[in-house]
């Protein structure tokens, strides 16, 4: 039962930072909780966590140590999220915690991007309930296979199923495909909405428009020197990179050397609420693909498919299924020009060749 606990109560509600604590080589959390019984008041007591004292597993346990620490500053503390009720079985909890190690402790996978892209989703999981194949396809069927949800939580939960030994469900494999863009808005919309935009949030939009910026990459994104270069943060999705803007008239036209950066955390709630209430149709993350449109559109047939991709910080086989719109317009049109360009030039060879002396 959830126990509300009121910060202005008296001072026997007032509890130490919750901390971690290790007993017979397992980690546990240790705070003044309410009590188990549901009886008034808090005493100090041990919440485990099915985790080794191991220095990955330290990593893990300070994040959920955090967790409590919001859970209890707000007085939102609940039992039930906590205490597993079949201990013999593996948890949801457990397979996240595998997949973290996995994906953050021991891969390339950044902290920013685990929490944004994987436990964005991830988080909505019941935490305590067993992890097995009918709550997985239960999870699962919050969202349509045609969904970008429904996609990158699938191969999420085949990989925890693997690292937890779970049989995969049965499931519809994803429909969803972003071989073909929508919504892209046209050059005209991006600068008249983004001129009307009020100063952090102008600036976001300019970033992610000028040079093809992911959201979270507007946070620690630096610009190099007077060529107008931005690196890109190593903690990134796809990591540090050099990028250029497309045109470079848009630095100036946006005034982005002006840094307004939005600081905190919740970035992509505040450009949602801040697109609802301007009234714009796309969102922000379509400014991105304009860039891909731009940058062929520009490069054309100079451009190569390698370099654009890693400016991009994609494969190369991730940007040319993305982007094929965009590609193979140019291309063809380019490598048509050239053929009959050379077919007029023999022609007209032919008859100068022809002419009487």
């Amino acid at each position: 039962m959830l126990q509300r606990v009121d910060p202005n109560k008296a001072v026997s509600y007032l509890m130490p930072k919750a901390s971690v604590s290790v007993h017979r080589g397992k980690l546990y959390l240790l705070a003044r909780l309410p009590k188990k019984s549901g009886e008034p008041g808090l005493m100090p007591q041990r919440i485990p966590l099915r985790l080794n004292d191991t220095p990955a597993d330290h990593r893990i346990a300070d994040k959920r140590r955090i967790v409590l620490q919001k859970q209890l500053d707000r007085g939102l503390f609940d039992w039930d999220d906590w205490i597993d009720r079949q201990t013999v079985n593996t948890t949801w909890r457990d397979a996240i915690n595998a997949l973290y190690r996995k994906r953050v402790v021991n891969g390339r996978t950044g902290e920013n991007t685990w929490e944004i892209s994987y436990m964005g989703r991830l988080r909505q999981a019941p935490m305590t309930k067993e992890f097995n194949s009918k709550s997985i396809a239960e999870f699962i069927s919050k969202w349509d296979r045609s969904q970008c949800s429904y996609k990158e939580v699938y191969y999420l939960l085949q990989d925890m199923c693997q690292l937890m030994g779970v049989t995969f469900p049965e499931l519809p494999v994803p429909t969803y495909s972003s071989g073909q863009l929508k919504d892209v808005p046209e050059d005209s919309d991006i600068i008249e909405s983004i001129l009307k935009a009020d100063g952090q949030y102008q600036w976001h939009l300019g970033m992610m428009a000028a040079y093809g910026l992911r959201p979270q990459e507007t946070i620690g994104c630096k610009f190099l020197d007077d060529q107008h270069r931005l690196q890109v943060q190593e903690n990134t999705k796809t990591g540090y990179r050099i990028v250029i803007p497309v045109p470079a008239e848009w630095i100036d036209l946006f005034n982005l050397r002006d840094e307004r950066r939005r600081e905190g955390p919740g970035l992509n709630q505040w450009m949602f609420d801040k697109r609802k209430q301007a009234g714009i149709n796309w969102t922000p993350y379509a400014l991105r693909h304009a860039y891909a449109g731009r940058l062929w559109r520009f490069g054309g047939n100079d451009l190569d498919i390698y370099t654009a991709a890693r400016l991009m910080g994609h494969s190369v086989k991730e940007h040319s299924k993305t982007y094929r719109q965009f590609i193979d317009p140019i291309l063809i049109a380019e490598k048509a020009e050239q053929a009959l360009q050379q077919k007029l030039s023999s022609v007209a060879n032919a008859l100068a060749q022809m002419a009487p002396g």
